[in-house]
């Protein structure tokens, strides 16, 4: 019934573009994707390929980068708090490590864990477009691609303007960004600082954030040259964000980011970058501060509450904080070139991650401190080099992607990643694809370092490698856009967390085989100029099952993916000056969480979810109202963190420049 109901919905948009108005507009397949090592056009692509374009941005009923990524076809944005205070994003069913995300094409990961992923300084009014290429991609992303990768693009406007705007809400909610574009000389720039603060919808999920972002581009015939710097510091009350059982968590975190971009050249091209990423981040299992938990002596107490845990190997005191300080260096030249056998691209890269802590890595003889009670005594530091090859060859309705990623880590060796993405045109509208591709991901310092009372970890961990094959056909017309895929993910060395007997301490293992198998669905329709009322309609559906052997251990992680993910986000023109949009989104999650009041596991609730917003446009202004959650559903992305019921917000933004 569900599967009729897909093709019906398919259908109605291919009926829709059939009767749509000549109206000028550009076609949906002559979008240019620049996230490959080889640029390539959307229509043109072997791959299953999501791009969200500023009109998805500006108008979608949500307010942050996990909420708009968390729309499209795909993407699980597990959030344990509102507004981006904390998510994890997965891929097709990966997990949170098991993913890469780029700013302008420059990596951001961190090597920490994948939890602070998408912790970074950028406000989406800031976003000009996000592409997203599904399933894996090692050999254009290098090691972590697992799963999938996206490349977050900005660019300053070409015009000189200021933008404010101004946002407030339920539980004592107010934002702010204020965004400039501004030129001197040849040189775009575009700034924004950004402030949001919140009391929390509930016990200790109250939060501040602050973040700078500036980016400046030079752009001369054939040469251009691009500078990134960003900064957030960001502080929140993360109740039950990592275990239920101590639920009175805080972290506290700061993102440093730089970059520097040039390419050069005409016939061939030539590209170089640099960049350099730090993260620093306080963990407080137990809550510290005024009416939470305080020192004294060698305890942190509360009230008649002494913080510590109790294992089966007895009761551990809580000692302090978690204090970590990542860096990653990198940098990566790169050469394109065009012959009779089509477009080549080569590339070389290095990266460097380096952690200092008092938990994660080896033993320092000396211990280092900082400002804010931080200390250090542990440190672990790898590097790396990439070297990929690509070739993209296109003659008459035949397309075709080869290439490779050969990577070598001084702490796992030699790996390769190889991948073939294949394309046939039928006729003018439909398009056959298939591809098959390697990929590896690179244990983190948590799963190679991270010990406690009731944990082992294993510094021998492998890298987790997997094999991917898709098959489908894309559909063209001058409103309407569709993809359908079948896909299959094979891995290897996937890592948990597990043990022999109930008895025994979790250890972190190269044990686990997982099979993720897969249907997805992207439909998106766009209005004439001419048509008053629906401006534009996207349908996503993506199916997945799994299977994990971990034979004879009891595993700790459960496949908790989206086994139905369902989306539907449309735009409507209401009157003059006045538009809505619409998002509602249907998530059936596998598996379960332990429930510590009741002790047992509870599977996950399907949770419908309708998002809307109102905005009304005078001038330079303009005046909205947003509603989250209106049905106000119970939902638990993670675990047992509950998040909001209905949420409503509103704001007004006003632009000074042309």
């Amino acid at each position: 019934m569900k599967f009729r109901i897909l093709l019906v919905i398919l259908f109605v948009g291919i009926r829709l573009s059939v009767s749509a108005q000549n109206d000028t507009i550009i076609k949906l397949s002559e979008v240019k994707i620049t996230t490959p090592a080889n640029p390539v056009l959307f229509d043109r692509s072997g791959r299953f390929i999501q791009v969200i374009g500023q009109h998805e941005i500006k108008s979608a009923p949500v307010n942050n980068l996990e909420g708009i990524l968390s729309q499209f076809n795909g993407f699980d944005v597990r959030s344990r708090g509102p507004f981006g205070v904390q998510s994890d994003l997965s891929i097709r069913g990966g997990s949170f490590d098991q993913n890469v995300i780029l700013l302008n094409g420059i990596p951001l990961d961190d090597p920490q864990t994948g939890h602070n992923a998408l912790d970074f300084s950028l406000a989406p009014d800031n976003i000009k477009k996000i592409e997203a290429i599904l399933g894996p991609s090692s050999r254009w992303f290098g090691p972590n691609a697992f799963s999938g990768g996206i490349n977050i693009i900005t660019q300053p406007d070409s015009t000189n303007k200021l933008d404010l705007h101004i946002t407030g809400g339920q539980y004592g909610l107010f934002s702010g960004l204020l965004s400039g574009n501004y030129h001197w000389g040849k040189i775009k720039n575009l700034t924004s600082v950004r402030y949001s603060r919140d009391d929390g919808y509930q016990r200790d999920t109250d939060f501040k954030t602050a973040g700078l972002f500036h980016q400046s581009v030079y752009h001369y015939k054939h040469t251009l040259m691009q500078l990134q710097l960003s900064f957030q510091d960001k502080a929140y009350g993360a109740y039950g964000y990592y275990t239920a059982q101590y639920p009175d968590q805080f972290e506290h975190t700061r993102n440093l980011f730089s970059s520097f971009d040039v390419s050069t050249g005409h016939k061939i091209k030539w590209e170089g970058s640099v960049s350099w990423h730090r993260m620093y981040d306080r963990f407080e299992l137990f809550r510290q501060g005024k009416n939470w938990y305080e020192k004294q002596g060698n305890w942190y107490v509360m009230g008649q509450d002494s913080a510590g845990y109790h294992t089966p190997f007895g009761f551990f005191p809580y000692t302090g904080p978690n204090f970590h300080r990542t860096d990653v260096f990198y940098g990566r030249g790169q050469m394109h070139f065009s012959s009779v056998l089509g477009k080549s691209a080569v590339s070389v890269s290095f990266k460097k991650d380096h952690i200092i802590s008092n938990v994660l890595g080896t033993v320092t003889t000396d211990t280092l401190y900082s400002s804010g009670g931080a200390f250090y005594d542990h440190s672990a530091e790898r590097s790396e080099i990439n070297l990929n090859a690509n070739q993209l060859y296109s003659k008459g309705a035949f397309s075709a992607s080869a290439g490779f990623n050969l990577f070598y880590n001084n702490q796992f060796g030699m790996l390769f990643s190889p991948g073939v993405d294949l394309s046939y045109s039928l006729n003018a509208r439909y398009r056959l694809f298939a591809s098959a591709n390697r990929a590896i991901r690179l244990p983190t310092f948590t799963d190679l370092y991270y010990q406690g009372p009731d944990h082992i970890s294993n510094p021998d961990l492998k890298a987790e490698q997997v094999t991917g094959f898709e098959t489908g056909v894309k559909y063209f017309s001058r409103r309407v856009g569709a993809t359908f895929s079948v896909f299959d993910r094979l891995g290897v060395n996937m890592i948990d967390w597990v043990k022999a007997t109930p008895q025994d301490q979790w250890k972190s293992e190269n044990i686990t085989r997982l099979n993720t198998f897969g249907l997805a669905l992207a439909v998106e329709y766009r209005a004439p100029t001419s048509q008053k009322f629906l401006q534009s309609l996207i349908f996503n559906y993506t199916y997945l099952t799994s299977n994990k052997s971990a034979s004879g251990f009891i595993s700790l992680y459960a496949l908790d993916y989206l086994k139905h993910d369902v989306g539907i986000i449309m735009t409507n023109r209401l009157a003059n000056h006045v538009t809505a949009s619409w998002r509602v989104k249907v998530q059936d999650r596998n598996g379960g969480y332990f429930d510590y009041q009741t002790g047992r596991v509870l599977p996950y609730e399907t949770a419908v979810l309708l998002n809307a917003k109102l905005s009304y446009r005078w001038g330079k202004s303009q005046l909205f109202i947003q509603g989250d959650n209106l049905l106000n559903k119970r939902v638990h992305d993670i675990g047992s963190v509950l998040l909001p019921g209905i949420w409503m917000t509103g704001g007004v933004s006003y632009q000074l420049g042309p």
